[in-house]
């Protein structure tokens, strides 16, 4: 048996003599054996191991606190960890993503880090802007440790472009003219997907942001009904009303779909994140390129990042052992060793995107640099609900003409500024 396994074996055996001594994932002070920090997450591969060899590399090097990994699927992931942090039962840490935090922070179900961050030494590694997904509108305090996020750009076919006679859009306008130019439904072919199905509100997002819309002012305040909130929801939604850009069954289209139209071609353009570059590149070949998503006039770029980081539950024990596994997460070797996994995204860490294979890659290099002006969803208590339903009613019904661009943004501002 090797080290690293050794090392697991060792860590799992006193992790089955400790586990959940105490309620709340911490084990009890016995005395000098060390705490046990009770983790959950999911995994978008179950069959990556990096996850337990990071647990396993935690524990051979720390005698003070040892950590026991759960793994839950990531479709009742979110529904056990509300259930467990209400009930100050299982975890001590946990895995989390950004548009949780409403759900949790406000009720006192996750712990306040600040204080912790703050004597943290490795908080200015971590890029400036993505502390913002921690947090909750209007809130100095940090409930989430940023881990892995990605950001939304604009896939385009350079083929289909050059055969157009068009140009890389750099404004909303531009795009909106070459999703016009690049349709021809006699040929099967069209600009862009909409998206109105399931997880659509996130490439929707991600091209509000670009558009100069917020879904939150400085304050905190909802401001979805934004004179610039409303205009670049009328271009998004006019690639269907006006344009025709949109290739049949995009209104109610989840991601499969999406990504299969433009892999053959059907639409030339799709705004994902670099999770799908491998493929792309493997379907595309030098047809590929990468953009950011068209801002208004060419300038002042956004978009959309989503944050999967680290929370530490308001019920466990001891804080401090949660937050030496989360902060070591958090770390050079540790971050490095996600990111470039199966399981990774893009690394938080300045020291690590500024490294192979972040740094060399221009396409993901231009996905960090995204991150710099990206904005999140905001932890607000209504977000679960627009994600999982309300946005794919309103944009179809937008999209289908039942009601206008401003009364879909009503809609969705009333539930996001329900309590």
């Amino acid at each position: 048996m090797n080290a690293r396994r050794t090392a697991r074996a060792v860590a799992l055996s006193t992790a089955a003599v400790t586990l959940m001594a105490a309620c709340g994932g911490a084990a009890a002070d016995t005395g000098d054996a060390p705490t046990t920090v009770e983790y959950w997450l999911w995994q978008d591969d179950a069959t990556d191991s990096t996850w337990g060899d990071l647990a396993a590399d935690f524990n051979a090097s720390h005698d003070d606190v040892q950590v026991n990994i759960t793994t839950i699927p990531l479709e009742q992931y979110q529904d056990r960890l509300l259930t467990a942090a209400s009930s100050g039962t299982g975890a001590c840490a946990a895995r989390s993503k950004d548009w949780w935090l409403g759900q949790f922070a406000p009720q006192g179900m996750i712990a306040d880090i600040t204080e912790h961050v703050d004597a943290w030494d490795g908080k200015d590694d971590v890029i400036e802007s993505l502390w913002d997904t921690g947090r909750l509108p209007g809130d100095d305090a940090v409930y989430m440790l940023p881990h892995q996020y990605v950001t939304l750009w604009l896939y385009y076919n350079k083929d289909r472009f050059a055969q157009a006679g068009v140009e890389p859009p750099t404004t909303q306008q531009e795009f909106l003219d070459a999703a016009a130019a690049l349709t021809d439904p006699a040929a099967g072919q069209y600009g862009f997907d909409v998206r109105g199905g399931a997880g659509g509100q996130d490439q929707w997002l991600a091209w509000m942001f670009a558009g100069g819309a917020d879904v939150v002012d400085a304050d905190g305040e909802v401001a979805l009904t934004s004179p610039e909130a409303v205009a670049a929801n009328e271009r998004y939604l006019s690639v269907v009303t006006e344009l025709d850009a949109a290739p049949p069954g995009s209104i109610t289209a989840a991601f499969a779909p999406v990504q299969t139209n433009f892999a053959a071609g059907t639409t030339a353009m799709m705004i994902h994140h670099p999770g799908s570059l491998n493929a792309m590149r493997e379907t595309l070949g030098d047809a590929l390129g990468v953009l950011p998503i068209p801002s208004v006039d060419g300038t002042e770029p956004a978009t959309l990042t989503s944050m999967s980081g680290n929370v530490v539950l308001e019920s466990c024990q001891d804080k401090d052992a949660a937050f030496e596994w989360i902060s070591w997460l958090a770390t050079e070797e540790p971050m490095r060793a996600i990111s470039t996994s199966i399981q990774g995204q893009l690394p938080v860490l300045e020291s690590v995107a500024g490294a192979e294979p972040f740094a060399t890659d221009p396409d993901l290099q231009l996905a960090v640099e995204a991150a710099r002006t990206a904005k999140s969803w905001p932890a607000l208590p209504g977000v679960a609900q627009l994600a999982a339903k309300e946005f794919q009613t309103q944009v179809q019904l937008a999209l289908q003409g039942d009601q206008t661009g401003e009364e879909m943004l009503t809609r969705l501002s009333q539930l996001l500024e329900q309590d």
